[in-house]
């Protein structure tokens, strides 16, 4: 079986609030069927922490033009510790999923944190098809 990944790009999060924010449209790529897995990746912004946060939150698939489509699908993003120096600990976990996409529609990728932070926090999504 051959397998597609699509990554999207590094975007900053509203992550003073517990607001939704659109990380990336991704295009759904010629020659694949379903959407086999899913992830999401934690970074934290230039500036750093003053104290540990935790980052934790929803990831939300949605899409306008796909057929068939079950509707707005979501998996938690795992937990990511923002340290005083500024790294973060966030081991890699593609969430495993069998979702039946249509090359050429698009999937709108969005999270929402569980807690606000003081940190500049970034994401990007991973989308496996097969």
């Amino acid at each position: 079986m051959a397998y597609k990944s699509m990554v999207s790009v590094l975007t900053a999060q509203n992550a003073t609030e517990t607001n939704k924010t659109l990380i990336d449209t991704i295009t759904v790529p010629q020659g694949v069927k379903k959407l086999v897995g899913v992830g999401v990746n934690h970074m934290a912004g230039s500036g750093g922490g003053t104290t540990l946060e935790n980052q934790s939150g929803i990831l939300e698939l949605e899409s306008d033009d796909m057929s068939p489509w079950t509707g707005t699908q979501t998996f938690l993003t795992g937990t990511a510790a923002f340290l005083t120096s500024g790294s973060i600990y966030a081991p890699p976990f593609i969430h495993p999923c069998d979702i039946a996409v249509s090359p050429g529609a698009h999937v709108k990728c969005s999270t929402t944190f569980d807690l606000a932070l003081t940190v500049g926090a970034k994401c990007r999504v991973q989308l496996v098809f097969e």
